[in-house]
């Protein structure tokens, strides 16, 4: 008896381009449930509406360009990839490796979300400091760009995460179907680690550092940071912070 026929191979869901290579992909279809009881409690008459596939796929890079390379997923991030409308991006780096990206969206069957600016984007392309001698210029995807904080001679990154992320409305018609939806408050967000202490070590000094970069509406406010010290290992040091671009509106 031969092997049965079932895939192994990962899905393209939202269309990445060439330089990047799925690794992995799920598709989950839920609808909700309404039910009506009679006087035992039991369930008299039922329906399911409302229904909505949500999506993740997860990608690697081996390119030259990696800002260029996810091209409207940055410049228009919320809007629909390959009629998907894309409510989040992770980008995970680390030291000594190829950074992945981490996308997450959903569509309807009725009424499905469109392209355009009607459902809410915005360009985030620029939490990524791409311009020229900026870190991300020509970014090959391999090792963890500094995002412009003044690392010193005693440091190094070891790992960055980049999130962006959308507040998606939806509402539903009369009959439990979906009637129209729209991204809100689009908000981007950095963590990073590093070896060693930075010269950039305080809020102040890393946010002095984020407007050295040319697109300095993107400065993040600093969350917070963290040192440790030990015996036993090397010191560390991280922080986090976040930015809220605009909506385009045209």
């Amino acid at each position: 008896m031969a092997d049965a026929v079932i895939a192994l191979e990962a899905s393209n869901l939202f269309g990445f381009p060439a330089d990047f290579n799925t690794t992995d992909s799920s598709t989950s279809i839920k609808r909700t449930n309404v039910q009506a009881l009679d006087e035992l409690g039991n369930v008299a008459c039922q329906r399911s509406v409302g229904e909505q596939n949500e999506y993740s796929q997860t990608v690697n890079y081996c390119g030259t360009g990696f800002v260029t390379s996810m091209g409207t997923f940055l410049t228009k991030f919320g809007d629909v990839q390959n009629s998907k409308i894309v409510t989040g991006l992770t980008i995970n780096m680390t030291a000594a490796g190829y950074v992945t990206v981490q996308a997450t969206g959903h569509n309807h069957g009725t009424n499905a979300h469109a392209a355009g600016v009607t459902v809410g984007y915005s360009d985030v392309s620029n939490f990524l400091p791409h311009e020229a001698t900026e870190p991300f210029v020509a970014w090959n995807g391999f090792g963890v760009p500094t995002f412009g904080v003044t690392v010193g001679t005693a440091a190094s990154p070891s790992a960055a995460t980049v999130t962006f992320t959308m507040d998606h409305k939806d509402a539903n018609d009369q009959n439990g179907d979906h009637l129209v939806g729209k991204n809100t408050t689009p908000k981007c967000e950095l963590k990073m680690d590093f070896e060693g202490i930075p010269t950039s070590n305080t809020a102040t000094l890393l946010e002095a550092a984020f407007g050295t970069m040319t697109n300095d509406m993107f400065v993040p406010i600093v969350d917070s940071t963290d040192s440790s010290d030990s015996n036993s290992k090397f010191d560390t040091f991280s922080f986090t912070a976040h930015a809220n671009p605009l909506l385009a509106t045209a």
